[in-house]
């Protein structure tokens, strides 16, 4: 029997369950994150007989913010690390985030492992201590490879050997697959996990220029909110997409002033300066 003590808590056979609204605030949380969090056991919910919305069981939710609220102290007193997928149990790590996120595996791991093997620069993951918090995946194409892999719908499917190496003088474009970080965290951390991950991306990116690498356009789609957000924030100019289920957004290196990537063209002329191309 459920009973009614005020609008955001409601008592089922006696346990005090929150609204979503009011779990949300608690766990300063995404309606996904409280839905994440579900789905993984932490939080029980229950929908009262009558009525049709998930009530989401009080002491769960208090517990998992205190979880949380921990975590975040840690964390601060340990730095993320930004490093290489290298392993395939590093890479079935990112895959699970990729199943929480999208509800699917964006292709099978061992072809993301032959990617790894013909460029080790192309997927990266951020960890604290021994736990991934998020990944991302860049795929290195020739420039007439880029607008074939806007074209497809989601999700995105490459032949590893349609990747290309980052090698000295090459002139190519980079599409980026996947920018995730875990369901469940607060909005504080997903933001601070987010950022991690861009400025690492970014460093890449602005270490391609310091080999010599020659990038023309990156890339990207999305039709979730924060990864239009991620790609607004980072500079990139949205076009018309090529098909409709996802926003299209690149970035056209020749013409951008945007910090990064005048930091990336200063790096590649500098290169190119100190390593000047001999005619016979």
């Amino acid at each position: 029997m459920a009973t009614k003590n005020r609008q955001a808590t409601i008592s089922i056979n006696g346990t005090i369950y929150y609204t979503a609204q009011k779990a949300q605030e608690v766990l300063d949380m995404t309606y996904s994150g409280l839905k994440y969090q579900v789905s993984i056991g932490n939080i029980k919910s229950e929908i009262p007989k009558g009525r049709r919305q998930s009530y989401y069981r009080a002491k769960d939710v208090e517990q998992v913010a205190t979880d949380l609220k921990s975590f975040s102290i840690h964390r601060r007193n340990k730095p993320t690390q930004f490093i290489r997928v290298t392993t395939k149990e590093e890479m079935e790590k990112c895959m699970e985030i990729s199943r929480a996120l999208f509800g699917s595996e964006r292709g099978d791991i061992e072809k993301h492992m032959k990617i790894i093997k013909k460029n080790p620069d192309t997927y990266f993951m951020i960890k604290d201590e021994d736990q991934t918090i998020g990944y991302t995946a860049i795929w290195p194409v020739k420039p007439e490879k880029i607008n074939n892999l806007l074209a497809q719908t989601i999700p995105v499917k490459i032949s590893p050997e349609d990747i290309e190496a980052f090698k000295e003088g090459k002139n190519l474009d980079i599409y980026i697959n996947v920018i995730g970080v875990k369901p469940g965290f607060t909005r504080e951390e997903k933001r601070y996990y987010g950022s991690r991950l861009i400025s690492g991306l970014v460093e890449v990116i602005i270490s391609l220029g310091e080999k010599g690498i020659s990038i023309g356009t990156i890339a990207a789609r999305s039709n979730m909110p924060d990864g239009i957000r991620i790609m607004k924030g980072i500079g990139f100019t949205e076009i018309e997409p090529i098909t409709p289920e996802r926003r299209t957004f690149i970035i056209n290196i020749k013409e951008s002033g945007i910090p990064f990537v005048r930091k990336y063209k200063q790096a590649l002329q500098t290169y190119q300066e100190s390593h000047p191309i001999n005619v016979a």
